[in-house]
């Protein structure tokens, strides 16, 4: 099928079409006349891709049903009911602030919101700014259910390892880049990269078969004046510096793995690609 059938079977635009083959959902044959033509894989994976994004499921969430497994989906719905749970709970205690209720009563529904936020929530409640964006970011992907009971004690320490840093030496120009740059990168953005780095260490060897281009485009990037002389690579050797004295490695990613089992997964994953990395550049591949 050529793109102007797939867009009447689907009802999608051509930009959405585009956008979900950037995002490796599709995978249609490209002919030597720049012509694109659609199987009916790519058919049933865009009708299901339309039907799950009506349904509010972000993109990088209907990239894992649809590569993974459908039963995702029930992983989904969890997270989402929970959502709205919390959300109607913050609700119900707005209103009885208006009504003017007891601080003691307040202060009573407010521990019971504290328990059932996800641990990102929580550590970006315990550390608002940019020092929480510095620290918590990356892991989002890792940290979007609630603490259970083994990882309480996990957070209760990371919580005050991190209170007890001494600041971070950023200017106020550093700071300032760094609020600007979180507040344009949006968390579905974000998602979006955590999962390709999923998919990486998830199969690794393939990952940089496929993205040999890629990486050879970012090392080159790191090696240019442009990037050595950039306000990220300034900051960036700060906080490297910085996480080594403070033996932030030693310390704050165990007790990470505690509270995440998801990350902590991943992370023993990542050890191993990144054992495969070396490797294979140490060879010259």
């Amino acid at each position: 099928m050529l793109r102007n059938e797939i867009q009447k079977k689907t009802g999608l635009t051509r930009k959405a079409i585009e956008y979900y083959e950037i995002k490796g959902l599709i995978n249609p044959q490209k002919a030597e006349n720049g012509y694109r033509y659609y199987s009916e894989e790519d058919l049933e994976i865009l009708r299901k891709i339309t039907l799950f994004r009506k349904l509010g499921i972000k993109i990088d969430d209907v990239k894992k049903l649809i590569s993974y497994d459908i039963n995702y989906l029930s992983s989904i719905l969890r997270n989402k009911q929970h959502q709205i749970d919390l959300d109607k709970k913050r609700e119900k205690v707005l209103e009885l602030i208006i009504k003017g209720v007891s601080e003691e009563i307040i202060s009573e529904k407010i521990k019971i919101i504290d328990v059932e936020e996800t641990i990102y929530e929580r550590l970006i409640g315990a550390f608002p700014g940019y020092f929480g964006q510095i620290f918590f970011a990356a892991y989002k992907g890792f940290l979007n259910e609630p603490l259970d009971k083994d990882g309480e004690e996990a957070y209760e320490e990371l919580v005050n390892y991190l209170d007890l840093l001494p600041a971070l030496d950023l200017t106020e120009d550093e700071i300032a880049y760094i609020d600007e740059l979180s507040s344009t990168f949006d968390m579905e953005s974000l998602g979006a990269i955590n999962e390709e780095k999923i998919r990486a260490v998830e199969n690794i060897e393939e990952w940089l078969n496929d993205n040999k281009d890629s990486i050879s485009k970012y090392q080159d990037y790191k090696s240019s004046e442009a990037y050595l002389n950039s306000p990220i690579k300034v900051i960036y050797d700060k906080l490297q510096k910085y996480m080594v004295e403070n033996k932030y490695y030693e310390i704050a990613i165990p007790l990470l793995r505690k509270m995440s089992k998801s990350y902590d997964d991943y992370y023993k994953k990542l050890l191993k690609a990144n054992d495969l990395y070396l490797m294979q550049k140490s060879k010259g591949k």
